[in-house]
């Protein structure tokens, strides 16, 4: 199972983000057939950096708020996430928002975050972190999205 950091969902709303609003798009339409799924913390930030980010309207937004609930099942935080995003904390050099979302994915059994802005290859518990705009990893993006 595998999941999206904020940033590949940004990406896919940005029309001014040129080839990466389009590997985007692409990579979010093949991980719903996927059946990947989202962290609620990736959707809400998502929510947050397109309206106060990149100045986009509620309704512009909207519909991707709507197709990220319909199609993607979300993993929410487990009663443990405090303890195991302190954990991760500990243990590794990250900003408190990506250990927990690290700690979300960590609790449902997630083994790949896609995501541009944290280490790529970087494995934190059982999530191995894969930059999904490196051509090096593109043999494991189409192994994830098919």
């Amino acid at each position: 199972m595998f999941s999206l950091d904020t940033n590949i969902l940004v990406y896919a709303a940005d029309v001014d983000a040129g080839a990466k609003h389009v590997d985007a798009k692409n990579i979010l339409a093949s991980a719903i057939d996927a059946r990947a799924r989202l962290t609620e913390q990736s959707i809400i930030e998502f929510l947050n950096a397109t309206t106060k980010k990149k100045k986009l309207t509620l309704p512009t937004v909207s519909p991707y708020i709507r197709n990220f609930v319909t199609n993607f099942k979300l993993m929410l935080p487990t009663e443990h996430v405090i303890t195991d995003t302190f954990a991760l904390l500990s243990n590794y050099n990250l900003s408190v928002f990506d250990a927990r979302l690290l700690a979300v994915c960590n609790a449902h059994g997630c083994d790949h975050l896609l995501s541009e802005d944290l280490q790529d290859g970087a494995q934190y518990g059982r999530v191995t972190v894969v930059n999904p705009f490196n051509s090096a990893n593109a043999t494991l993006i189409g192994q994830l999205l098919s």
